[in-house]
């Protein structure tokens, strides 16, 4: 048995305004209004800390209110259905606009192994500038770990456009096929490509993936190659580089013989002939590298359409990198539907430029 004999009704706290306002019961976002501006800044791709810039001139809210807001209004954006009828419903919608295509291919056991997604202005574009395509791959963009499989071309304007992606579930022959077939069937314009720029880790591309290997630092660092500790690792990239960057046969040769007198310690004159490389990774770069090397050195590229593209730099920055906006953790219809969001406003963005240059023109005629 437990007998009171006194209490205190005090409060133990600071009592204020401020205290009170700032319970969680009492920060609870409830005016409808502002509940679908906030849903739809999230399903924009707006970061919390964005979202709580606009919440505090509206309400009180904490950063961690909004992230649990912003979990409220994903579960109820999702609704009760399946992650497949959720992803029908975002493909239907994107083929209810005129000549909008995407196509679904399946595997063996009937689950989606390639889907190819592209819009009548990115068809459009690719007409308009089908020269220079450039190709690369984003990993880490939803929750079913399939990869964004896209295509770029450079506009009028010198700019990077999209024109073409693809989910994929890996990077396999037969997903990479998938994803080209549609490419292709969708595009007869695709054999007036000049040029395709690819990053050299896209290992699945043909002659690249039989021949080569990543990327020069990476393998100068392996143990199978002597380790960093046997070369001087700056010497022999500055060397690569400037092979690289050599106006010509003649030069090229000569930092390749510069190469050979860093890491096998041989002085070629120059009349003397290319011998057979000793060190290990000299080895390396003469069968993964010098036996290519049109396809990444200035003076065999040199009449190469390639519109400055020396890299896939461009397309990598576009839309100020995918990753920041599309998330591992990220279910696979959103990310399509954030996708194809993003998608429509470069579109909007570049009728916009379009348009204001049309009426500069005007104007001064």
């Amino acid at each position: 048995m437990v007998r009171v004999t006194g209490f205190d009704g005090a409060h133990n706290h600071n009592v204020s305004e401020s205290t009170y306002k700032n319970h969680a019961s009492n920060r609870r976002v409830e005016d409808p209004d502002v509940l679908a501006f906030v849903d739809e800044l999230q399903a924009a791709g707006s970061k919390p800390k964005l979202i709580m810039q606009y919440l505090r001139k509206k309400t009180r809210v904490t950063l961690r209110d909004v992230h649990n807001l912003v979990t409220k209004l994903k579960e109820k954006r999702k609704g009760g259905a399946t992650t497949e009828e959720r992803l029908e419903t975002v493909l239907r919608e994107l083929c209810e606009t005129r000549d909008n295509r995407t196509t679904v291919f399946g595997n063996d056991t009937k689950t989606t192994q390639t889907m190819t997604m592209q819009t009548r202005q990115m068809r459009r574009c690719f007409k308009a500038f089908p020269e220079v395509l450039l190709v690369d791959t984003t990993h880490n963009t939803n929750e079913s770990r399939y990869k964004l499989f896209s295509f770029m071309v450079n506009d009028v304007y010198g700019h990077g456009q999209y024109v073409h992606h693809s989910l994929m579930e890996n990077e396999s022959n037969e997903c990479l096929s998938d994803a080209i077939r549609s490419f292709k069937f969708n595009n007869p314009s695709w054999e007036k490509i000049k040029v395709i720029v690819i990053d050299k880790d896209l290992m699945e591309l043909g002659y690249l993936k039989r021949s080569s290997k990543k990327y020069i630092r990476t393998e100068m660092a392996k143990s199978e190659y002597g380790g960093p500790t046997s070369f001087d690792k700056d010497e022999v990239e500055d060397a690569v580089d400037m092979a690289r960057l050599a106006p010509s046969a003649v030069e090229y040769t000569k930092y390749l013989k510069y190469l050979y007198f860093l890491l096998d310690d041989v002085h070629l004159k120059d009349s003397d002939a290319i011998p057979e490389p000793g060190h290990p990774f000299l080895k390396y770069f003469m069968r993964n590298w010098d036996s290519m090397k049109e396809r990444w050195a200035l003076y065999a590229r040199s009449d190469v359409p390639h519109l400055g593209n020396h890299m896939n730099n461009r397309l990598e920055s576009s839309w100020g990198h995918l990753k920041e906006v599309l998330k591992p953790e990220m279910a696979f219809g959103e990310c399509v539907n954030k996708l194809m969001f993003l998608q429509a406003v470069a579109e909007m963005e570049y009728a916009k430029k379009n348009h204001r240059t049309i009426e500069e023109v005007r104007s001064r005629s």
